[in-house]
């Protein structure tokens, strides 16, 4: 009986020594997601290069996403603005705004959670001062959306 205790357990440790080593992947916009953070708070002016619409969180519609290049630096940031349905205003490529938002880099790309976006003289506010989401219940909750706010 000792003997097969012993058998085994060198049996174990001989099989978990053999055994390849699994590195963790890298984390992904789905498994690392950021939150709004005051402290990090930004305001870029430039112009929109793309419009899209991503998934960017698990169990949630897409979300409407800005490519925008910084005007003064040529810099270009993955803006990240509401989920599509909450957003009704209609942007164009190669139009000029300003966006304020909550900033952070991954893998040297350059992200903004949008809090309030300024374009043709109108103001547009996704999230509350401290970073709530509108969408959510916030300061748009039960207010027409657009352009006429």
């Amino acid at each position: 009986m000792k003997r097969q205790a012993v058998l085994m357990a060198v049996l174990l440790t001989v099989c978990t020594a053999a055994a390849p080593v699994r590195q963790a992947e890298p984390p992904t916009a789905k498994a690392a997601p950021h939150f709004y953070n005051v402290d990090t708070e930004r305001r870029v002016d430039g112009t929109i290069r793309k419009i899209l619409f991503e998934s960017r969180y698990e169990s949630a519609p897409p979300f409407l996403v800005i490519i925008l290049e910084e005007r003064t630096t040529g810099r270009v940031y993955n803006v990240e603005v509401s989920p599509a349905g909450f957003f009704s205003q209609d942007f164009h490529q190669g139009e000029r705004v300003r966006i304020t938002g909550s900033f952070y880099s991954r893998d040297s790309e350059l992200f903004l959670i949008a809090r309030e976006i300024r374009a043709g003289g109108e103001i547009f506010r996704v999230r509350d001062r401290k970073g709530f989401p509108n969408w959510r219940g916030g300061a748009m909750k039960g207010k027409r959306r657009g352009r006429g706010m």
